[in-house]
């Protein structure tokens, strides 16, 4: 078996790569997406910090790629392995962060423009589906931090996980 081979077996084994971040806050597994320079990972680790400062539990479990699958009727999220606990924060550099291997997904944050987000959404934008699990979704504005950490943490924190 060729290198590319045995590459592409791992993946598969681990399921599709995605660009995103994924962690963990309390219970809750959560994917970030958004175009590179959308501020995924520093909305990730702030959200890590939040958590820690109220007494929860969080954790980073993929920065940048993230592996996805279905498994169970769930989404499961998963690290590749030469990125474990390293986290890209831009004009600094990567930092070495507490991890996870693999989470169950249950929200998906996107880092959307302003202007691409209704006031009141419909019911049908504040859901999406991923590898036919269907998932909490919530639009956050790229580029606004601090509302797209009130919006994150609104959705983290009071929201119950649906099983749909």
């Amino acid at each position: 078996m060729t290198t590319l081979d045995q590459k592409q077996s791992v993946q598969a084994a681990e399921g599709q790569a995605i660009h995103a971040t994924c962690l963990v806050v309390g219970t809750k597994g959560i994917l970030i997406r958004g175009p590179s320079g959308t501020g995924k990972s520093a909305l990730a680790l702030e959200l890590i910090q939040r958590a820690h400062l109220k007494g929860s539990f969080a954790a980073l479990v993929a920065d940048d790629r993230v592996y996805i699958a279905e498994k169970n009727s769930r989404l499961i999220g998963a690290c590749p392995n030469p990125i474990k606990g390293k986290a890209e924060l831009r004009g600094y550099g990567v930092v070495d962060v507490p991890y996870l291997d693999t989470v169950v997904i249950h929200m998906v944050l996107d880092l959307e423009a302003r202007e691409e987000i209704d006031r009141l959404p419909e019911e049908q934008a504040q859901t999406c589906e991923l590898c036919s699990v269907k998932l909490i979704r919530q639009q956050v504005p790229k580029e606004d931090h601090l509302a797209a950490l009130r919006l994150a943490n609104a959705l983290i924190f009071t929201n119950p996980v649906h099983n749909y």
